[in-house]
């Protein structure tokens, strides 16, 4: 199968920032307990079903706190799991941010920055592809990932909805 295509019957997922950092403040990646979410998110990274977008890409690298595992685990994964916006996604964008421009969808500072932010194009992505989309924002504010993905058609959830999708869980050592 090519990298970059995905069969049928298996999901794409586009995890956003706040889904990266939480699975690796939850899940970390040097615990042996949780090998095995990291080997299936590997596993489905080399078979082009686990991915993100050029921005979340840019948010993680412009990221400066101490904590850099992240970093570097997105740059070795990088030319299979970061994905440029495509042009139709870019496209797609525009009516969400237009549609959530005021509703505190976007961070103020971003805005007056004049800083792109991920998560438009991330909703964008999905639907024009038909991905689910992986994020660790509130479902329950208006204003977030999770409700924004919705109204506009968007399949979202969180780490432990995947976690549960890939049918991953932790067993205890049988005596």
């Amino acid at each position: 199968m090519n990298l970059f295509e995905n069969s049928q019957e298996e999901n794409v997922y586009v995890i956003d920032t706040s889904g990266l950092i939480m699975l690796d403040a939850t899940f970390k990646f040097e615990n042996p307990v949780f090998t095995a979410i990291w080997e299936e998110i590997e596993e489905l990274i080399s078979n082009g079903c686990f991915r993100t977008i050029d921005f979340v890409n840019d948010e993680i690298n412009n990221y400066e706190g101490k904590e850099d595992f992240l970093k570097k685990w997105v740059k070795k994964w990088e030319k299979h799991f970061v994905f440029q916006t495509d042009a139709k996604s870019i496209t797609a964008a525009i009516p969400i941010i237009n549609e959530e421009y005021n509703t505190g969808f976007f961070t103020a500072k971003k805005l007056a920055e004049g800083q792109e932010e991920a998560d438009p194009y991330l909703i964008a992505y999905c639907k024009v592809h038909n991905f689910t989309l992986i994020t660790n924002e509130s479902k329950i504010k208006p204003n977030k990932i999770p409700r924004v993905a919705f109204k506009n058609g968007v399949k979202c959830i969180d780490i432990y909805e995947f976690l549960i999708e890939r049918e991953l869980k932790m067993e205890r050592k049988k005596k």
